[in-house]
């Protein structure tokens, strides 16, 4: 059996339910809203959403750092980049004045602009965001198995270096990890090859006995066939677009990795 003794772990997605993060803190800042105005939480949150999403594109010069460094309007509304590297300093800059714009402009299209809760509902989102933090199902016994088995894990996520880390410790995963790989933080994301590179080196590993997993094609997939490193692939149901490779074991969620992993070494000898 070829073990795969590198384990690099994608977050969002893999690990953390990100999507059930973003969507419990926009219903909370909703319901602030709620209770000073009478207005429906869900249909602020859903205005909110737009409303940033809109303003955060209105902004040409995000296109290419989102591209970049795998960042969205929702990292702008709770994150402060700190750590990150020079070619986000413009984005760091800009953030108060996104919030403030996102937030009043939500307000008022729901005809609420005069209460003065942009500062409340805010922090509101800001505060669940960094602490509703919930593990996908699996995601807890695989890295207790992963580390149990003396692999050496790695999480490798595109995203703002203080939000990812605090994710990581409000789930209980942080102390887990050999090392964390933050696209923010290293001035490169994934898929660029540079990435799972330098995962496979902070935790003093080799290429050949590393394994990812992730759940995005484009990112985890893609960045990790640019390396020749074998992924498994989380994703309910494969585009038919995405033609099968020897290196990529599709599996339907995060309580599947493991056998498919004990599979992948297997079948590698």
């Amino acid at each position: 059996m070829k073990r795969r003794e590198v384990v690099i772990l994608d977050l969002d997605g893999t690990l953390i339910d990100e999507r059930g993060t973003v969507d419990r803190a926009f219903l909370a800042a909703g319901q602030v809203v709620h209770e000073r105005a009478g207005i429906e939480a869900d249909r602020f949150a859903r205005t909110a959403r737009v409303t940033a999403q809109r303003l955060w594109w209105k902004a040409t010069w995000i296109d290419p750092l989102s591209d970049a460094f795998g960042i969205s309007a929702w990292d702008g509304l709770s994150e402060d980049f700190e750590k990150a590297v020079p070619a986000l300093d413009r984005l760091r800059a800009w953030l108060p004045a996104f919030r403030q714009a996102s937030w009043r402009l939500a307000l008022e299209k729901i005809g609420a602009a005069d209460l003065g809760l942009a500062e409340t509902i805010s922090a509101s989102y800001t505060q669940h965001r960094h602490q509703d933090v919930s593990l996908l199902p699996g995601a807890a016994d695989l890295v207790k198995v992963l580390e149990h088995e003396q692999r050496r894990l790695v999480v490798l996520t595109n995203g703002p270096g203080d939000g990812q880390r605090r994710k990581l410790e409000s789930s209980g995963l942080l102390e887990h990890m050999r090392d964390l790989v933050i696209s923010t933080e290293a001035g490169f994301a994934k898929p660029d090859p540079r990435a799972v590179s330098r995962a496979v080196d902070c935790v003093g590993g080799r290429r050949e006995e590393a394994v990812m997993i992730g759940d995005t094609y484009d990112r985890d997939v893609l960045g990790a066939l640019a390396c020749k490193v074998p992924a498994i692939w989380i994703t309910d149901q494969p585009p038919r677009d995405r033609p099968e490779h020897p290196l990529v074991t599709p599996v339907g969620s995060t309580e599947a990795v493991l056998p498919a992993l004990h599979a992948l070494e297997r079948s590698l000898g």
